[in-house]
């Protein structure tokens, strides 16, 4: 049994996040915690697993305070950026590490280990760093090690954000298969619809508040629509939430004069510039773990927009990084804006701007304005940065005034996403790589990026989108191309 009562959750200044929650959840519910970007979910969660202690009220698991030394390991957490769980150098070590702290007997490890690796398609990566591993296949190791330890509950932070479809198949089927006839309590914080109706009850949080607590199909009637819709990601709703379209963007600065030796001011041959963004042929591409990607003719024309899709595993960020000219061919040539790529040195800095997978990893400055101020003066000095800085937030959907003297290290997820792509934008690039941009963004912050995207596309600036949400892509993108494990 979890029982919150009364609890509530803030910071020092009096900035609360949770306001006084009462709920109880029965042995075996399977809930789903729903909310938009900021609205608590992801403090509910680490309260129930312990992790923070409420600054007010009290929470307990099985009768016990689950944040005291002494409570029972009864809840396993899953968080929403599976990096931060990493703590061992091999997935099998990772697996086992949970485990080991449990004091299982050698032999049920084994059996355990061998059971999660096969449940989560993991069998085939069990010597590998956890950290070379794709997004996808780094969520699904977190997840068989929380299968592993089998805990009373479980506790699931947007668990399905860097999954393919056939990745949350295989999932719930393993967590299906955990549960059944068991009394496991599964909590999972969502932003998804899909995932909200295999719940057998939602709560539903808005400005730190519980909105509405009951069954799935009563949420719609007992929601503002409008509350609702900025919240919730709807299958081909992309489109239903759109800022105004005068909101301003900020513009591409004008490319410096080529200088002597530079590939733009004498192409090879003399021949005249490529039209062509990126240019890749019978390259292939090497990352770390002896992965390799083969890319046999691959062409970006200016002002394109380009999606890559495919399965977990499949190459997606690779070949963003080798369209970046981040990641040099092993063989074959990459063209990137004209630079011929033989090291990353050859990449063309200040005219391409790359948003990472969990880009909240690199954040430097104590506060937004100065996280994304960096790039923008690393590139173009202090002139104009404060009204760069400005601009890229409400491009990005925050409020400057609400923002700019945050710190991003205490934002949600979903904010530090939309500050990171803050941080990109203001450099102006006129060529913009992507990788999973749409994860932890609500329903809201996912339509202004679209709206963002497609105007920046008209505006000439060339667009490269790693990602396997379809559903973002397809209204976005000129064309697909679709890698294969």
């Amino acid at each position: 049994m979890i029982e919150l009562r009364g609890v509530s959750f803030g910071f020092a200044d009096g900035r609360g996040i949770l306001r006084p929650v009462d709920l109880a959840i029965e042995d075996g519910s399977w809930v789903a915690v729903a909310g938009g970007n900021g609205s608590g979910k992801t403090t509910l969660c680490r309260l129930v697993a312990g992790l923070l202690r409420p600054s007010s009220g009290t929470v307990s698991v099985d009768g016990a305070d689950p944040s005291s030394a002494g409570a029972s390991p009864a809840v396993g957490i899953a968080f929403q950026n599976p990096d931060s769980q990493f703590v061992t150098s091999r997935v099998e070590r990772e697996i086992l590490f949970g485990m080991e702290n449990l004091a299982l007997p050698p032999r049920e490890m084994r059996t355990r280990l061998d059971e999660a690796a096969a449940a989560f398609g993991l069998g085939g990566l069990l010597r590998r760093n956890p950290h070379t591993l794709s997004g996808g296949e780094k969520q699904r190791l977190v997840l068989a090690g929380l299968h592993a330890m089998a805990p009373r509950h479980l506790v699931l932070d947007e668990p399905f954000s860097f999954l393919d479809d056939a990745g949350r198949a295989s999932f719930l089927g393993a967590l299906r298969g955990s549960i059944r006839g068991g009394s496991k309590t599964v909590v999972w914080s969502t932003l998804d619809e899909e995932e909200i109706a295999l719940a057998g009850r939602v709560v539903f949080l808005h400005g730190g508040e519980v909105l509405y607590d009951g069954p799935p199909r009563a949420l719609c009637a007992a929601v503002p629509a409008d509350i609702l819709d900025a919240a919730i990601v709807r299958a081909a709703r992309e489109t239903a939430v759109l800022p105004e379209r005068s909101r301003a963007v900020p513009s591409a600065p004008s490319p410096d004069p080529p200088r002597p030796g530079d590939a733009r001011a004498a192409p090879e041959g003399g021949r005249a510039a490529s039209p062509a963004s990126v240019e890749i042929r019978g390259a292939v591409f090497t990352r770390g773990g002896g992965f390799s990607l083969p890319v046999a003719d691959l062409a970006i024309r200016r002002g394109e927009t380009i999606g890559i899709a495919g399965p977990s595993g499949s190459g997606k960020t690779t070949l963003l990084l080798g369209c970046a000219g981040l990641l040099p061919p092993r063989e074959g040539s990459a063209t990137v804006l004209g630079n011929r790529i033989i090291s990353r040195r050859d990449a063309p800095v200040g005219r391409f701007a790359f948003l990472f997978q969990s880009p909240e990893e690199g954040f430097f400055a104590p506060t937004v304005r100065g996280e994304v101020a960096l790039a923008r003066r690393a590139f173009h000095g202090d002139r104009g940065v404060e009204e760069s800085v400005v601009a890229a937030l409400e491009a990005a959907g925050l409020s400057p005034a609400a923002f700019l003297d945050r710190n991003p290290f205490g934002l949600s997820q979903g904010e530090k996403r939309l500050v990171a792509i803050a941080s990109v934008l203001v450099i102006g690039a006129e060529l913009l790589l992507l990788d999973e941009p749409t994860i932890f963004l609500d329903g809201a912050a996912r339509a202004r990026l679209l709206d963002l995207l497609v105007r920046l596309r008209a505006a000439g600036t060339t667009i490269v989108v790693a990602s396997h949400d379809t559903r973002f892509l397809e209204p976005l993108c000129d064309r697909v191309v679709a890698l294969s494990v």
